[in-house]
């Protein structure tokens, strides 16, 4: 891998401690603090030890800023050991999210990422333009997991072959894209299979909100760490239930998830939504992250 800041096709090469939160093929949630390989202004390169679908959502977390994002997993573009690299996006294209700015793309670059593509399934092609990172899961797998308006589904859409649609013609389809930046030591191809069900991309929300099960520490000034049970969390805030009461508007310190004895990361929260239990004497909770 070269150095550290090298930039190749709108990509650096770099490590940045993140938290994963989502849930795996087989459904089971979890919270996961890896790492990314490479960055791009849409989204980037992560490590997992599990094994995600293309399509499905996610939430990032950087370790060392506290800020978060909603991805979507684009599909695999290593694998080593017991662990895979997968390209993710994020679902809202205005955000900085690393703090770098990326140089615009080259002509190039812009005409290898136009191509012509068709459905798997019904045979529909569209003319569309791949982010650098949609371009290296293309050219890894020979195909990409992208929804079908004709098929109300994702499936798998590789290169059109033949004679193009009359209409099609005109996005003049460009090249073979220009090779992927290596991820892994020489990585196999994954095998591409679309997700069963998945939403369509106008159908996403404005924050993922996981499914969690696992522990937080709710501090607050003059009273004692409360450990709590954290049901969901998002890029905007979470879920959570304890036994003690707070009041809206309570400005709270959260990290999430906890583990006691290993190191946390506390940000600032407030409670913005409370209810009781009925018949567990339990309280729960809607928190927001303040900046």
């Amino acid at each position: 891998m070269p150095p550290e800041g090298l930039r190749c096709s709108g990509r650096i090469q770099r490590e940045i401690a993140i938290l994963l939160v989502g849930s795996d093929m087989k459904g089971k949630v979890f919270s996961e603090q890896t790492k990314t390989v490479v960055l791009s202004r849409h989204g980037a390169g992560i490590v997992s030890q599990h094994k995600l679908s293309a399509e499905q959502e996610m939430i990032i977390r950087r370790l060392d800023t506290d800020g978060e994002a909603d991805v979507r997993v684009i599909g695999q573009i290593g694998a080593h050991e017991d662990s895979y690299t997968y390209g993710v996006a994020f679902l809202s294209e205005k955000i900085n999210f690393w703090g770098i700015e990326f140089p615009p793309a080259t002509e190039s670059e812009k005409q290898a990422s136009h191509l012509l593509v068709e459905c798997s399934s019904c045979k529909g092609r569209e003319a569309v333009d791949h982010n650098e990172l949609e371009a290296d899961v293309y050219a890894i797998n020979e195909g990409i997991v992208r929804y079908c308006k004709r098929c109300g589904s994702s499936t798998v859409w590789k290169r059109a072959s033949g004679v193009a649609e009359p209409e099609a013609v005109s996005a003049s389809p460009a090249s073979k894209p220009e090779p992927p930046l290596a991820l892994s030591p020489a990585p196999e191809p994954a095998t591409l299979s679309a997700p069963k069900s998945a939403a369509p991309q106008a159908n996403r929300r404005k924050h993922v909100r996981a499914k969690v099960n696992f522990a937080a520490c709710i501090r607050i000034p003059g009273s004692d760490d409360d450990i709590v049970e954290c049901e969901d969390i998002s890029r905007g805030g979470l879920r959570f239930k304890s036994r003690r009461r707070y009041r809206e508007k309570t400005l709270i310190k959260v990290a999430a998830p906890f583990s006691p004895g290993s190191p946390a990361i506390f940000v600032s929260a407030q409670i913005v939504r409370s209810e009781e239990i009925e018949g567990q004497k339990l309280f729960r909770y809607g928190a927001a992250y303040v900046k």
